[in-house]
């Protein structure tokens, strides 16, 4: 295959269009202009642009790094290798390669985009519906990836046309420029978005939903970077007023809440999700996906040890630990993230985090070789045995009081896997914790397998309600008793049944910390959190507080440098420059 022709982005090097490529023979001599000027070409530009989401990004360890590494949520387990870099800032450099992949990958979403909003209005399309879809999704996607840019990167290079040829020079612009673009692009979205994609079929791509909940999230995001009361209040109403409108029009916008948290990541909802507003689809047919046999595997970064242990056998229903095995993968929850849930009233840990292994295997009687492992008495080999079904291993958030070395079944409690607000050194428990399923894939073709299928929803309704909260509880003359309310909605959800009244708050509640909380508990794991820590000011005083194995941050790591490849290739990288501390 030869590619039709090759884009020049940002940091002047050469990305290949896969979505519109030739075979070697092309007698006609098509070319770029040719190709877009026909609908069949402007939808493989757009598809084009949603396929980095989906092969370099959502479903990928980097992105998750990006995202919720380096909080007050997350630790790389046993302090080991892969991430370091995103999920401790160490050896966070300008040469670091997932930087240089997320700037590039990230321009080039960016630069189809422009392609594409550039050409489409001459291209004469049979369905004009299907044109204005089309021209909304290409919006939605240059603000999202924008988004993603300005914040991980600060004031960048705004590029809002097609770059077509090397482009050797670069220059910053404010980010109050993006944000202005970002916003008017989600005009356009919403304008012109419909409430289901079109063809119906083509599930994961953006809708009118989405551009009404990344407008709010965009909003919000906005207030961190005014500097005038008056102006954050503008953004704070904006967010306030789209997130509402998806609230108040859910029947309309095909969006509702579960009944219980249990059911959001229930894998059986994944492929047709209420709650999801906008998602990045991994195919069941493993040839269809951007990187066949590699799609989405989040869900062996969240796994506890537990195979090998106790009698337990890797099984598709606890799912593959096989990153624990070396006891390097991310990420293990921080006991503050743990400490966020009061599992009495509140459900949401145990749908969402796993504690009890159940033996799965017929019968399994203690060896010595296991019991050295989790400190049990040694004179319990060959005397204790379990059944099928019986509990194997218990990794809990509890303190456990007493002889907890004699249960019939191993236990590491709290204590256990932390040593005070740090990951114990005690490599026999360092690998042992509580688990976040909300990635479980029980669908893999077999126990061991990275290859997953499910879908990453990267928003959902429940976000929309932590919106309106905070941005009322926070802007001047904000309505406090909506933004109690707003809380209280998902918190009586997430109620232990018997205990909605517990989980109910007060107006006197909501200051930013408790705001954070609240986010943390329900949205742990999903891509939002190190945005949310950066735009409250909260990124670098939280990890101090909470994560204290991660001993290099810096206040400057509230962005990320600008990669050396890209200052190599222009002709003016002292102007402009490198950020600050790198």
């Amino acid at each position: 295959m030869k590619s039709l022709y090759k884009y020049i982005i940002g940091i002047g090097l050469a990305s290949t269009l896969t979505g519109c490529s030739l075979e070697e023979h092309n007698p006609g001599g098509a070319t770029a202009d040719i190709v877009f000027s026909t609908e069949n070409g402007i939808n493989a530009l757009v598809n084009s642009a949603y396929v980095n989401f989906a092969s370099q990004f959502y479903g990928r360890e980097d992105i998750v790094m990006l995202t919720e590494g380096g909080t007050d949520l997350w630790i790389n387990i046993a302090n080991s290798g892969y991430g370091r870099q995103m999920t401790k800032y160490e050896e966070l450099f300008a040469t670091t390669g997932q930087m240089r992949n997320t700037w590039n990958r990230l321009y080039e979403i960016v630069n189809y985009c422009n392609a594409g909003l550039e050409r489409i209005v001459d291209v004469p399309f049979t369905d004009e519906d299907e044109k204005s879809a089309r021209i909304g999704e290409l919006s939605f996607l240059r603000a999202y990836a924008y988004w993603h840019l300005v914040e991980q990167f600060g004031d960048i290079d705004l590029r809002t046309e097609e770059t077509k040829t090397a482009v050797l020079t670069a220059n910053r612009s404010p980010i109050s420029a993006f944000y202005d673009l970002m916003l008017s692009d989600l005009d356009v979205a919403i304008a012109n978005l419909p409430v289901t994609p079109i063809p119906a079929t083509d599930q994961g791509r953006a809708t009118k939903k989405a551009a009404y909940g990344l407008k709010a999230r965009i909003a919000l995001t906005r207030v961190a970077h005014e500097p005038s009361g008056s102006e954050k209040d503008k953004y704070y109403k904006m967010a306030s007023d789209m997130a509402q409108y998806v609230i108040n029009n859910q029947a309309e916008l095909q969006v509702s809440l579960y009944d219980t948290p249990e059911e959001v990541f229930r894998p059986a909802n994944n492929k047709n999700n209420k709650e999801a507003m906008f998602f990045i689809t991994h195919s069941t047919i493993n040839s269809l996906n951007p990187r066949p046999g590699n799609p989405n595997r989040l869900h062996i970064w969240f796994k506890a040890k537990y195979s090998a242990k106790a009698g337990m056998v890797r099984d598709l229903h606890y799912g593959a630990d096989r990153n624990s095995q070396s006891g390097s993968m991310c990420f293990m929850p921080t006991r503050h993230l743990l400490e966020l849930y009061d599992e009495e009233v509140d459900r949401r840990y145990s749908d969402w985090f796993r504690e009890q292994y159940h033996l799965n295997i017929d019968s399994y009687t203690w060896t010595a070789d296991d019991l050295a492992a989790f400190e049990k008495p040694a004179s319990m080999a060959g005397t204790t045995t379990l059944q099928r079904g019986d509990l194997a291993l218990l990794f809990t958030k509890k303190k456990v009081s007493g002889d907890k070395r004699n249960f019939p079944y191993a236990l590491v409690d709290i204590d256990d896997t932390y040593d005070g607000d740090r990951v114990t050194t005690n490599a026999r428990f360092n690998v042992h914790f509580p688990t976040l399923t909300k990635y479980d894939d029980p669908d893999l073709p077999e126990a061991g397998s990275q290859v997953g299928s499910k879908d990453v929803i990267v928003m959902r309704l429940a976000e929309m309600y932590l919106i309106v909260a905070e941005a009322e509880a926070l802007m001047s003359g904000g309505n406090r008793t909506l933004a109690r309310d707003m809380v209280n909605v998902l918190r009586e959800r997430a109620a232990v049944p018997g205990k909605e009244t517990d989980m109910l708050i007060a107006e006197s509640d909501l200051d930013i910390d408790f705001l954070l909380e609240e986010r943390g508990r329900e949205l742990c794991g999903e891509h939002i959190r190190w945005f949310d820590l950066k735009r409250t000011d909260k990124l670098y005083s939280y990890v101090q507080a909470y994560n204290k194995d991660i001993t290099t941050m810096q206040s400057f790591h509230v962005n990320r440098p600008i990669p050396q490849q890209f200052l190599d290739v222009i002709t003016n990288p002292l102007e402009f420059g490198q950020n600050t501390g790198y």
